[in-house]
């Protein structure tokens, strides 16, 4: 209505004095003049929703899955932001003018983000609500127009609040710049200064692919907790490599209760570790380190070191998750909980979650028959029977193929046979005797030696047998006897 009335009134005006190109020429002025205003108000209040939009996106620790470029012909119009759950957001390029910035700036006092204005060269200020209160960005959205040629912002579309002079240079160069050249994240300077930082959803993934590993590590502990109980009944399958390429970081164990676990063996991963550890009262915990830092308990949310038993019900399960400072950290959950995994060093937390190396495993073995595995902490160590395995021991528990013994002595020895329907065959030569037997649900074979023997005439055939339905398998374990004093 206003502008068709000064439109009316011109008209008139110029008609009367019969200025007929003068009176053309201030019309099409007005009418650009107006435009371009209306145009700045309309690319303002896209840009102040695009801010609002981003800082909503770092409050809730959003991610970017793309940047897409808006685009007539050869010219950049803009940029659309693709998000994980956010809405896309669209930034609209403007002109660098006199129309009002507004903007948004941490608050360094309590951390949040408010609307800030700056007309001309002037500094920026708090944008207050009609109270005289900040605003929060992700709050109230202020809307620009003009009245009474001022340009004005509003909350509600009734109450409205003089900024400055609509002079008719038009601009909201809001942003300064979008920096894209990093793959991590993506860097957004407003005019103001203020810089808002947001993480590419292709660095959550990369960190998932470690934090998953250390899981699996976490998971693969329990397993030989779990295996090294039961010794006598379980035992492995099969192991496979996990391939990098050509190069193998790991091993797919499967074991006879048909469970399968992942151990992780890889060095400048970007993860802690997390690993059993033997306390002083002799039973084993989880601990965990990040980097060079050193060890640590893993603690309950009620002060309490984690068991590492394989009926356990609080198992660390570790993640990242972004600080206030935008920053990705390893945490660690239990009982439904979640906790950094981080120290303070001077005013600073670290590591964060790209700077830390991990390996969980001080020694991976792969054996022909067994797998031997020892956590970082050094103080747990376990020997896993595969399939088809045989082990002949004496009481400490070493492996015995030369066995010393005097006449009409007798020795026990504890043998183990890893797979299914096992049975044992005994053959003895030089005059020995040897049988098998089971107590408390372990098994042994019992040598007699004769009244009088020959040094190295005795020898001890074991024949174990394993029913597989194609064929039986086999396992030949020989004892040679020397002769004691």
């Amino acid at each position: 209505m206003k502008r068709k009335l000064i439109l009316t009134l011109l008209t008139a005006a110029f008609l009367a004095s019969g200025c007929y190109d003068s009176y053309y020429d201030k019309v099409t002025e007005l009418q650009d003049r107006v435009l371009d205003l209306e145009l700045a108000c309309e690319q303002i209040n896209r840009n102040i929703s695009a801010i609002r939009g981003l800082v909503e996106v770092i409050e809730k620790q959003d991610m970017i899955t793309g940047i897409t470029e808006l685009r007539a012909g050869s010219s950049l119009l803009g940029y659309k932001i693709n998000f994980v759950e956010h809405d896309p957001v669209t930034i609209i390029n403007g002109q660098d003018g006199q129309a009002p910035l507004v903007s948004s700036q941490r608050d360094p006092e309590d951390g949040n983000y408010y609307w800030t204005v700056q007309y001309g060269n002037g500094a920026a200020q708090w944008l207050l609500a009609p109270d005289g209160s900040k605003m929060l960005s992700i709050g109230l959205l202020p809307y620009i127009g003009i009245r009474n040629g001022w340009f004005c912002y509003t909350l509600d579309g009734k109450e409205w609040i003089e900024l400055a002079e609509a002079n008719g240079q038009s601009g909201d160069l809001m942003f300064a710049s979008i920096d894209t050249r990093h793959d991590d994240y993506v860097i957004f300077t407003l005019t103001t200064g203020e810089k808002l930082k947001i993480p590419t959803y292709a660095t959550y993934l990369s960190l998932k692919t470690e934090y998953d590993k250390v899981n699996e590590n976490t998971a693969a502990q329990i397993q030989l907790v779990q295996a090294d109980i039961d010794k006598i009944n379980l035992y492995i399958t099969r192991v496979d490599p996990i391939l990098s390429g050509k190069d193998t970081v790991g091993l797919t164990v499967t074991m006879s209760n048909g469970k399968k676990f992942q151990i992780h063996d890889w060095t400048a991963s970007l993860s802690p570790t997390i690993f059993i550890k033997k306390d002083t009262d002799g039973k084993l915990y989880w601990a965990y380190t990040i980097g060079s830092s050193p060890e640590q308990w893993v603690y309950s949310p009620e002060g309490n070191k984690i068991p590492a038993s394989s009926d356990s019900v609080d198992i660390p399960i570790v993640g990242v998750t972004r600080d206030s400072d935008g920053q990705y950290y390893w945490t660690v959950t239990l009982d439904g909980k979640t906790e950094f995994l981080r120290y303070k060093v001077a005013s600073n937390w670290t590591p964060r979650a790209i700077d830390s190396v991990a390996r969980a495993f001080a020694v991976v073995k792969n054996y022909s028959d067994s797998l031997v595995v020892e956590p970082k902490g050094g103080t747990a160590h376990f020997s896993l029977p595969k399939q088809y395995a045989v082990s002949i021991t004496n009481a400490k528990g070493v492996a015995v193929e030369t066995l010393t013994m005097k006449p009409n002595e007798e020795v026990r020895l504890q043998y183990v046979a890893t797979g299914p329907s096992a049975s044992l065959a005994l053959m003895a030569q030089g005059g020995f005797t040897a049988a098998s037997e089971s107590e408390g649900g372990k098994n042994y074979i019992r040598i007699k030696a004769p009244a009088a023997f020959e040094n190295g005439a005795g020898k001890i055939v074991a024949v174990f047998s394993f029913s597989v339905k194609n064929a039986p398998v086999t396992r030949i374990k020989t004892i040679t006897i020397q002769k004691g004093e």
